[in-house]
């Protein structure tokens, strides 16, 4: 009963048993029902057809009805047939020649039943039985005759039932054999069936249990007809296919930390070591230290953006949510990043669209203040990193439709169209020129980042581009009304 298949034989064999059970009962009950008011009827019959022997004989009815027969009258009636006649003050005239000298009784309640014109049937005691047949039961009708609504006697026939408590037998044997063999075939046929249906899924356990961390290029067979095992077999590959993907992630993700890890702390290891080769003044010695503070720093940076993005996958960075103006929020962005920007004479211009049927200028967001701030600086960093000198970086906000769109615009360098679908992969850098050398060194993981803190804000983030011509970053967030605002304009359109 440990396993599904068991309590599926179990269960299927009970139910058919208890089913098989009820059906035979049902059956042996309506079949010995309808014996027994057949076997009554055979007994009316026989009643009714001594009746129109005693009626054709005019003499002898005559002679029933004025009670002058002396001797009752003896006559055979057949094997197993038991005949009576009684005038109505209780005088025996005719009596099968079968009943010898045993009297059929006639009580006193059958007897005022007959009276009231009912025809009786009734199963004789022990006492009787015995008399005339040994063993058995005999069955007996009384049919009384009636002539202008006066009774003038009485025709009782009785039977053994033998007959019929030999079919009745009959059955109940065939029921005790056939519905244990039934329950016995219907054990095996569920085994078999159940064999049937788990052998695909003990298939697919045995291929899941050979993938493994070295074997997951391997996958479960499906099968041609759209099943329920086919079903199961497509969605654990499917599982599979995003556990690979997540192992091959997580191996590439390990070797580019290392790769940026390594890159600052060589460049820091070699400074270290040509400084320690020969005596050096004072200040190459403060150029060596500052170019080593910046490797470290360089460091630090990657290892808080990795931590930041383990926070964010495992859900414990915190989200402290609060109405935000985002117009306030941009301004604050580009405030402090202009100074950067200036640095290599590029403005940045902001401008705000409001399409939305609201009076206000003012709009908000329900979002953690510090990290959406971090996103669009870090936006407005790369964007001013890859734009050309002497040119201007534009940021748009447009609401419309209960959301807020960002366009951060520049006249940069641009990115190719092969490298647009992996710009939020971790530590993903497009080619050459946008790579970790000079002025343009980055970590890779910035836009990765912003990705998933936009997106826990329920807004989406995209990148268009054309190489040569520039970028435009897209981010979409959610509006939100204040409740005091919200209840002032719904007075309003009132």
């Amino acid at each position: 009963m440990r396993t599904i298949r068991a309590k599926i034989i179990v269960l299927f064999v009970v139910i058919f048993g208890l089913t098989l059970s009820a059906f035979s009962g049902v059956l042996y009950y309506l079949y010995a029902r309808q014996s027994a008011q057949n076997f009554d009827l055979s007994l009316s019959n026989d009643a009714l057809a001594i009746v129109g022997m005693v009626k054709g004989n005019s003499f002898l009815e005559q002679e029933i009805i004025s009670g002058i027969i002396q001797q009752p009258f003896r006559p055979n009636f057949g094997t197993n047939r038991y005949v009576q006649v009684l005038s109505i003050n209780g005088n025996i005239v005719i009596r099968s020649s079968d009943l010898k000298d045993v009297t059929l009784p006639v009580s006193s309640e059958v007897l005022a039943l007959a009276l009231s014109q009912h025809q009786v049937f009734e199963t004789l005691g022990h006492k009787m039985t015995e008399e005339l047949i040994g063993q058995g039961r005999l069955r007996m009708v009384t049919y009384p005759v009636f002539e202008d609504g006066i009774p003038r006697y009485l025709v009782q026939v009785a039977a053994s039932t033998g007959p019929l408590d030999e079919n009745m037998l009959q059955l109940r044997l065939l029921l005790f054999i056939s519905v244990p063999l039934a329950i016995l075939a219907a054990a095996l046929g569920g085994l078999f069936i159940a064999k049937k249906a788990f052998d695909p899924i003990d298939k697919i356990i045995r291929t899941a249990q050979s993938i493994s961390a070295e074997h997951l290029d391997r996958r479960l067979e499906t099968g041609k007809v759209d099943d329920e095992v086919t079903r199961l077999s497509k969605t654990l590959n499917a599982m599979f296919d995003r556990i690979e993907e997540a192992f091959r992630l997580q191996k590439q993700f390990t070797a580019d930390a290392s790769h940026e890890l390594k890159t600052p702390l060589t460049i820091l290891l070699g400074e270290m070591e040509v400084a320690l080769v020969n005596p050096r003044t004072s200040k190459e010695y403060v150029e060596t230290l500052g170019s080593a503070v910046e490797e470290i720093r360089r460091i630090t940076k990657i290892v808080d953006e990795l931590l930041t993005i383990a926070r964010l996958e495992s859900g414990q960075l915190a989200m402290q949510k609060h109405p935000v103006r985002l117009d306030e929020l941009l301004l604050d962005a580009v405030s402090k990043t202009s100074a950067y920007a200036s640095r290599r004479s590029i403005n940045i211009n902001f401008e705000v669209h409001d399409h939305s049927s609201g009076e206000s200028e003012e709009v908000y967001i329900l979002g953690d203040e510090d990290k959406l701030l971090s996103v669009f600086i870090n936006l407005l960093d790369n964007a001013i990193k890859y734009s050309n000198d002497n040119t201007t970086i534009r940021v748009s906000l447009t609401v419309a439709a209960g959301m807020a769109a960002i366009d951060i615009i520049d006249r940069g360098i641009g990115i190719d169209s092969e490298d647009l679908p992996h710009v939020f992969d971790r530590f993903y850098r497009a080619d050459k020129s946008r790579s970790s050398e000079g002025a343009r060194r980055g970590t890779g993981l910035g836009l990765s980042i912003s990705r998933y803190l936009v997106e826990a804000h329920g807004g989406s983030i995209s990148v268009a581009s054309t190489k040569g011509s520039g970028t435009t970053v897209s981010v979409s967030l959610p509006i939100h009304q204040p409740a005091g605002e919200a209840a002032q304009n719904s007075v309003s359109k009132t």
